[in-house]
């Protein structure tokens, strides 16, 4: 098994205006700050944490008695990404319905109910403001919807507790959403299907290194299979907001865990590691510095912008693209 790589050559490409459902999680957009939220660093607001208090276990089973397969889908999928704009989780969730704008209709209902009954709550602003209507706001599960959802998954380690995301943690974290939606939506439209998604931590591995136990922590583990190919993908989302030798520092760490064989033990390969950035511009600067650092290392690396997303996925690359 290998991940498919063709010897054709690499087009040129033209730098574009910016890259269509990607550049708007750029974090120089404007972010909420959640009223009710939660995730990674800061305080818990008392909103959240007083409507889960009131909420007791009876009241928690007679809501989960009213809930249908669609309302469980949205609960997980927002444990799952821990953030979701309404037009990510009709375009996960809600392709069964006549058009997008319908979905997103049915999407809003289901959202206001799960809401209503204190599983769902959304952030204070949107994505491009009010204007942009109900598909902007962003939703993330209640500590109440982690509770219900333990009715039924229970684990043994605590429920997390949620703090106010910084502007740059909720813009990566929805870029990561919107490239795992992309994933599925490729999938769901063409031949590959995907046998794996996995997000942090899930898809986080541990290997040493001298005897030091050490992490890598890609922001997304995909495999696809067909007929007759199965390839597998390390994702890393890049928003442009680190410097090429922080980049390099963590491309580093992807050859360490490729030289622990660890990885091609398990599955008989090593997973091509892509970075996909938000310009033309920041792809052909991180090539220029990956090749430079990596010239006589194993080409472990394919730089690219979503837009180019599908045809890589559907077509596989070419040697000429990794670095």
């Amino acid at each position: 098994m290998t991940n498919r790589l063709t010897n054709g050559d690499s087009k040129p490409q033209a730098e574009t205006p910016g890259i269509k459902d990607f550049a708007q999680f750029n974090v120089r957009d404007s972010f909420s700050v959640p009223t009710t939220d939660s995730s990674a660093g800061g305080t818990t607001p008392d909103t959240d944490s007083s409507i889960s208090q009131r909420i007791s276990r009876r009241k928690l089973q007679e809501i989960d008695s009213r809930l249908g397969i669609r309302d469980r889908e949205v609960l997980l999928a927002a444990q799952k990404y821990r953030y979701l704009m309404t037009g990510q989780i009709e375009r996960l969730l809600f392709t069964d319905a006549a058009n997008p704008s319908a979905g997103l209709r049915a999407a809003s209902r289901n959202l206001k109910k799960l809401c209503d009954f204190g599983l769902v709550d959304s952030l204070s602003r949107r994505i491009g403001g009010v204007r942009a209507g109900s598909s902007s706001l962003i939703w993330y599960l209640t500590h109440a919807g982690e509770r219900l959802l333990r009715l039924h998954h229970n684990k043994a380690h605590p429920i997390r507790r949620f703090f106010e995301p910084s502007p740059h943690h909720l813009a990566h974290t929805l870029a990561v959403a919107e490239i795992a939606i992309r994933l599925t939506e490729i999938c769901r439209e063409h031949e590959p299907e995907i046998a794996s998604l996995q997000l942090e931590p899930e898809c986080w591995r541990t290997y040493s290194n001298a005897g030091v136990a050490l992490s890598l922590k890609p922001d997304l583990y995909a495999a696809t299979t067909t007929e007759e190919y199965e390839d597998r993908y390390f994702i890393e989302v890049d928003l442009d907001t680190e410097s090429p030798v922080k980049i390099i520092e963590k491309c580093q760490r992807y050859h360490a865990y490729y030289h622990s064989g660890l990885e091609q033990m398990e599955s008989e390969m090593f997973p091509l590691t892509i970075w996909i950035v938000p310009s033309i511009t920041r792809k052909e600067k991180l090539i220029r510095h990956l090749k430079a650092a990596f010239d006589k290392q194993p080409k472990l690396f394919a730089i690219i912008t979503s837009d180019e997303l599908e045809q890589l996925i559907l077509e596989g690359g070419d040697r000429g693209m990794l670095c």
